[in-house]
């Protein structure tokens, strides 16, 4: 008796699992990030070396005092969010969490804007540099941001 009702709470929990997968969900599935929506993209300098974007007064002569790399323009994606000093670490969130003078900064959340296909996940800065898997791949190239799926640059703000 005890083997049959194991063998049923055994065979109910795979049932449930099971459907629990086919619905998209299940033990440790994560759901599915929002993509960036790249509504905002602007022409910046960035520093290739650094994988930053240097401020002008970090530039000379084309290069980037940090590490005398070569600066070019890149096409970045632009979120803002705020940062609280009060309230523990700070941790990026979409609005003002409670109004106190100093607590809450807004920045930008900069992102290197990617090209992609959509097939052969080929990726390049610039659609036209994109070199898919094959020369038959008909995927379609979109425009998409380094962080995309990340807040603020789609995805969820961790609470």
């Amino acid at each position: 008796m005890k083997r049959i009702a194991m063998a049923s709470l055994a065979a109910a929990f795979l049932c449930g699992l099971t459907l629990a997968q086919d619905m998209g969900g299940g033990m440790g599935a994560k759901p599915q990030e929002k993509a960036c929506d790249v509504s905002k993209v602007e022409t910046r300098d960035y520093c290739p070396t650094c994988k930053a974007w240097p401020a002008s007064d970090q530039i000379e002569k084309g290069n980037c005092k940090t590490c005398k790399g070569k600066v070019e323009k890149a096409e970045t994606c632009v979120k803002t969010c705020f940062t609280c000093k009060m309230h523990g670490a700070p941790a990026r969130h979409s609005k003002d969490c409670c109004g106190a003078k100093g607590c809450c900064k807004e920045i930008p959340v900069l992102a290197l804007v990617w090209y992609k296909c959509d097939a052969c996940s080929a990726k390049a800065r610039k659609e036209t540099d994109v070199k898919h898997a094959t020369e038959t791949c008909a995927g379609k190239i979109a425009k998409t941001c380094e962080q995309s799926g990340t807040f603020p640059h789609g995805g969820e703000e961790s609470k």
